[in-house]
């Protein structure tokens, strides 16, 4: 009980229109993203991918997160709902595009395979499922604090099981971010939860973390794939 509760917290939404930095894996995931007509956001938090998509030609951006925080105006042109990723308050096939950016990892174990069929259901034929989850890497999962409390990391061949078992096919596929973005990572959460300040940007970090992304890498950080309905 103990472990998910501190799971809980370290995957609590954010406030709408909180500040996230678009760099390293955050950035790797904007640029997964093509333009579209409606563009679904599963697991939203603070709806950071809602200007991106919304300045590359979307016309619609709907956010659905557990719980939405703040002001749902905050972002002009979005939209926010509560709902449960296992049972959507959409209709079949009403999204030509969605994004589950580090999402199935908060799930209870054994339940990634109902959630992600719940997003091929809301996409329209040809639809672009954007997807990422933390990489089991043998070099980055130790890495990771919430790892020792249960976080669950996934290999290639096991996120690729997942999405065909749920009907997609696999358009690409590649890891990314390396052993810098994962200390940083640490640092991040030293800062929210122990130190209860803003994380201080040092410039030659970033851009060691930058390196890292922007090509496939046989060990990483993060898994990335875009999946077609």
């Amino acid at each position: 009980m103990a472990d998910s509760k501190v799971e809980r917290q370290l995957a609590y939404p954010l406030p709408i229109a909180a500040a996230v930095r678009l760099e390293g894996r955050v950035r790797e995931c904007a640029n997964m993203v093509q333009t579209g007509g409606r563009l679904l956001d599963i697991g939203c938090s603070s709806g950071w991918m809602a200007p991106v998509a919304l300045s590359r030609g979307f016309k619609e951006y709907v956010g659905v997160d557990r719980v939405i925080v703040g002001d749902e105006r905050a972002i002009p042109g979005a939209s926010f709902v509560e709902g449960s990723i296992f049972s959507l308050p959409f209709s079949d096939k009403s999204f030509d595009s969605a994004c589950l950016f580090d999402v199935i990892e908060h799930l209870p174990k054994g339940t990634e395979s109902a959630a992600l069929r719940e997003a091929y259901r809301v996409l329209s034929l040809n639809g672009k499922l954007y997807f990422s989850t933390p990489h089991a890497s043998p070099l980055h999962a130790p890495l990771d604090p919430a790892w020792y409390l249960g976080h669950r990391h996934y290999s290639r061949a096991s996120v690729r099981r997942l999405l065909q078992s749920a009907g997609f096919s696999v358009d690409r596929m590649f890891v990314a971010g390396g052993i810098i973005e994962c200390l940083n990572h640490i640092r991040l959460l030293l800062f929210k939860h122990v130190v209860h300040r803003p994380l201080r940007r040092v410039d030659f970090v970033e851009r060691l973390i930058e390196r890292s992304h922007g090509r496939d890498r046989p060990f990483g950080m993060t898994v990335f794939a875009i999946a077609s309905r």
